[in-house]
């Protein structure tokens, strides 16, 4: 018979296990790294979302008043939605804007006419009124109250301040205010 040379062998159970355990530790901590990455990812793709819903309510509103005649800010009573129409000009021609923030749905939404337009009711906004953004919160002020997402500022401005509250994320504040450049009229047409 002949000697078993060393490289025969194979390995022992003590260096199989030994391997076997250094290699469970190099998984956890990749595996770990990779969960750690894809949660960040989800949180970053959300705040995204939020931010941009918010910037596309501000940036309508804002560009929709600062092209307006006249404004008014209607809250609805005993609730914290409110109506903001008003008469514009862009484009050439005289219209009726108008934005709608239901605090039932946490939604904001938009309707143009070449008439008056009447605020829905809250929980039940109609089919003529477009869907611009959801999740849509008022900011509580330090006494727990709310303040309102319209709000009147002057004769011919508005002050938007929300939060657009992402899934599981953090909240997306926006606070600005816009005033009517153009010259100030609700003549024809009539939108208030």
């Amino acid at each position: 018979m002949t000697a078993a040379r060393r490289d025969d062998r194979g390995f022992t159970l003590i260096e199989v296990l030994i391997s076997m355990g250094l290699f469970a530790i190099i998984i956890t901590i990749v595996g770990s790294m990779i969960i750690s990455s894809l949660t960040a990812d989800r949180t970053v793709r959300e705040v995204t979302s939020s931010t941009t819903d918010g910037q596309l309510v501000a940036n309508l509103i804002t560009q929709n008043v600062r092209n307006s005649t006249a404004v008014q800010v209607s809250p609805v009573t005993g609730q914290q939605s409110v109506t903001l129409r008003m008469r514009t000009t862009a484009g050439g021609a005289a219209r009726c804007q108008a934005f709608f923030f239901d605090a039932t749905l946490g939604s904001v939404y938009q309707r143009s006419s070449a008439t008056t337009i009447t605020a829905p009711t809250p929980g039940a906004v109609g089919s003529e009124w477009t869907l611009v953004s959801t999740g849509i919160v008022p900011i509580t002020g330090s006494g727990g109250t709310p303040t309102p997402v319209f709000a009147a500022q002057g004769t011919r401005g508005v002050a938007l301040s929300f939060t657009v509250d992402g899934e599981s994320g953090p909240a997306s504040l926006f606070v600005t205010a816009a005033t009517g450049r153009g010259p100030q009229s609700n003549a024809s047409p009539q939108c208030f």
